[in-house]
């Protein structure tokens, strides 16, 4: 039968945060490791790596990774729409969203405050 290949490793420090900051930062790991799943490996296997963890002064990062084909510059694949969400996600946060390219691959990093919405 055909699968996937490509596996999920994480790293998750424990934090502490709000409902609504824990809903769309649950959204936003999602959509993107569902595009790196989708995108990262066309030809086979591979790593997605999720990483979580506190970066001081009240603020935390959340970084999703891969060593896959890459980003492509200009339009999003597909409909654009899963970019969209996370930058709609980000702002109701505050927090910063930039992708990174990796050799090879992809980095996601998202730096948000834990004290977003108070």
């Amino acid at each position: 039968s055909e699968g996937h290949g490509a596996s999920l490793t994480c790293e998750l420090e424990s934090v502490k945060l709000k409902t609504d900051s824990s809903v769309n930062l649950g959204v936003i790991v999602m959509e993107w490791v569902t595009n790196a799943f989708k995108y990262a490996y066309p030809n086979g296997e591979g790593e997605v790596r999720v990483k979580l963890k506190r970066v001081g002064d009240g603020k935390g990062e959340l970084v999703v990774e891969d060593d896959g084909v890459g980003r492509a510059e200009g339009p999003a694949k597909g409909s654009g729409l899963g970019t969209r969400i996370v930058s709609a996600m980000a702002r109701t946060i505050g927090a910063e969203v930039d992708y990174s390219p990796r050799q090879p691959g992809t980095s996601a990093r998202l730096a948000f405050p834990f004290a977003a919405g108070s």
